[in-house]
């Protein structure tokens, strides 16, 4: 999933526009997911910039997360492609 397809996918999924989604990707591109304190400065910086509340911060946080590991998880089951996102 390149980063445009990425973009698109979170703004439908997290119920954001793809201005706010281009900003959660940049915040997620800067910061090392692993770790509770990175999770807490991804989710805290995403309340700033997007103006909005904690809960929904870790909402859109959760969803960007999942989307990412979902796109590990299909280039490890599918490393030469032709998973149902290819096509």
């Amino acid at each position: 999933m390149n980063r445009t397809v990425f973009i698109r996918q979170l703004a439908e999924t997290a119920n954001i526009t793809e201005e706010q989604a281009v900003q959660v990707n940049e915040i997620m591109e800067s910061h090392h997911l692993a770790g509770k304190n990175s999770k807490l400065a991804v989710v805290a910086e995403i309340k700033e910039k997007l103006d909005t509340d904690d809960e929904t911060a870790k909402q859109i946080s959760d969803t960007a997360s999942q989307l990412i590991a979902s796109n590990i998880r299909n280039k490890l089951l599918h490393p030469f492609g032709g998973n149902d996102e290819d096509k």
